[in-house]
């Protein structure tokens, strides 16, 4: 089990409840490896992670928009990164992780599609948050990752499954 899977289940240990975010993590959430080219290339604008990571995967067909959360210094914090079509971490807001104080990437990938439609509707960057989100991620939680992104793009829903 990753070290985000067990921040994950500590949140619901704590509440002493389901929480749909967690719950939403733990279900369709992974983790992502760090690759050579992870912090290549030219820093976008601190502190826009969300938007940074959204407008790289809008205009690369071959990086993919991932949101979650990474390890800083051990501590988890919101996040959103790219994925290349091997898997591995392109982050275009992060400086340097020359040190390691970057030990974890850990989130949910979503499709283009989506992240187009859901920024549009919520007139804001993230996907998973409910202030931010509030038109599309009560939705994405109720559905599932497969039918959420299906019912804001119009596509038939279906069986959920797990995006590759």
């Amino acid at each position: 089990m990753s070290y985000m899977r067990d921040h994950y289940e500590a949140w619901i240990t704590l509440l002493g409840k389901p929480h749909p975010v967690a719950e939403f993590m733990l279900k369709y959430g992974r983790d992502y490896p760090i690759g050579p080219d992870t912090y290549k290339g030219r820093r976008k604008k601190r502190k826009m992670c969300y938007e940074n990571a959204a407008k790289l995967a809008l205009n690369n067909s071959k990086l993919k928009y991932v949101e979650g959360k990474i390890a800083c210094y051990g501590i988890p914090i919101d996040h959103a990164w790219c994925v290349d079509e091997n898997g591995f971490v392109v982050d275009p807001t992060i400086r340097d992780n020359s040190d390691g104080h970057i030990s974890n990437y850990f989130g949910v990938k979503f499709y283009t599609v989506y992240l187009a439609a859901a920024i549009s509707l919520n007139d804001s960057y993230g996907l998973l948050d409910y202030f931010y989100a509030k038109r599309t991620a009560p939705k994405l939680y109720e559905l599932g990752l497969e039918n959420g992104q299906r019912w804001l793009v119009g596509l038939p829903l279906m069986k959920a499954k797990v995006l590759q």
